[in-house]
């Protein structure tokens, strides 16, 4: 078995961990009485954390060489966090033509927990997951896809995040902004700049969803929505996006020429790194479209039963 083969059966184990706990964790959660908080932070540690730990001890990796576990300069942060601010309108704007076909149950469960305590909030929605999914999705899955070319190795593993999530409201927006973080690990050779950009945009929805339902609560929600969105949601949502593009793309300048690419280096007995090279290993097996079969038999096949 190659090391794309054994990455998609990976990522084919972390589905099949991710549907048994599904099954199981909300009725011991309800019976343990755990506070739905702690649910969403504890269930991320069983789905990412354990596996990343069961990999690194059985296969005897470097977490610092497969994690990409090297610090950024404070310049790569500041840009980071301003790319991540930037491109939320275009996430903003996936979201809403998603919404016009599916349910967007995040912004449902984001509005129901936001009257929560807004720090444990944060911890629960932006920090763990960011921790999680990342040394998950951007550490083990994309860095054993080195074998092949990085658009590829960006795109499968931008798609498997978006699987992840097990929503079809969210699949337009987290494959975009999954292939994105790829590129910035790829860039900065490091955990940290995906890390640092996802806790920035969950946090950012954590706190907006927090501000609305606390301008509700005071009754001047809909006001400020007449003042700032005359033409419509859609139409603010698109101007929005048109502002925020020359922003990204100067941040997103400053970024590539801040960070010129580098050879990822490579465990003993791998060739190193060559994205241009072609390569005889393939993401497109039977693990890979079991993944996709799963993920239509729970999100898409309900639909029409």
């Amino acid at each position: 078995m190659d090391r794309t083969t054994a990455t998609n059966f990976t990522v084919l184990f972390m589905f099949l961990n991710l549907l048994f706990w599904t099954l199981v964790w909300e009725p011991v959660a309800n019976t343990l009485h755990m506070p739905t908080l702690f649910q969403l932070a504890f269930f991320q540690v069983l789905l990412f954390i354990i596996p990343c730990g069961l990999y690194l001890f059985f296969t005897k990796s470097s977490p610092k060489l497969v994690l990409r576990i090297h610090n950024i300069s404070f310049k790569n942060i500041i840009l980071i966090i301003f790319i991540a601010i930037s491109i939320q309108p275009a996430m903003t704007l996936l979201s809403f033509l998603s919404s016009f076909l599916f349910k967007n149950n995040v912004s449902a469960t984001l509005y129901a927990n936001s009257d929560s305590n807004l720090f444990l909030l944060l911890i629960s929605v932006a920090v763990v997951p960011a921790i999680c999914e990342e040394l998950f999705f951007r550490g083990i899955v994309f860095y054993n896809f080195h074998n092949l070319r990085l658009g590829k190795a960006c795109f499968v593993t931008g798609l498997y995040f978006s699987f992840m999530h097990m929503d079809l409201q969210q699949i337009l927006y987290t494959f975009a902004i999954g292939t994105f973080f790829c590129f910035l690990v790829y860039r900065t050779n490091s955990i940290y700049s995906s890390i640092l950009a996802h806790f920035v945009i969950n946090a950012s929805q954590t706190i907006y969803s927090a501000l609305m339902l606390k301008l509700e609560k005071q009754g001047i929600l809909y006001n400020i929505q007449t003042l700032l969105a005359p033409k419509g949601e859609l139409y603010s949502i698109i101007m929005l996006f048109l502002f925020s593009i020359p922003f990204f793309a100067g941040f997103l300048w400053l970024f590539c020429k801040n960070n010129i690419p580098q050879p990822i280096p490579t465990e003993e007995d791998f060739p190193e790194y060559h994205p241009n090279r072609k390569c005889k290993e393939t993401p497109y097996d039977i693990f890979f479209y079991s993944v996709i079969g799963i993920y239509i038999a729970v999100t898409v096949i309900p639909l029409f039963t």
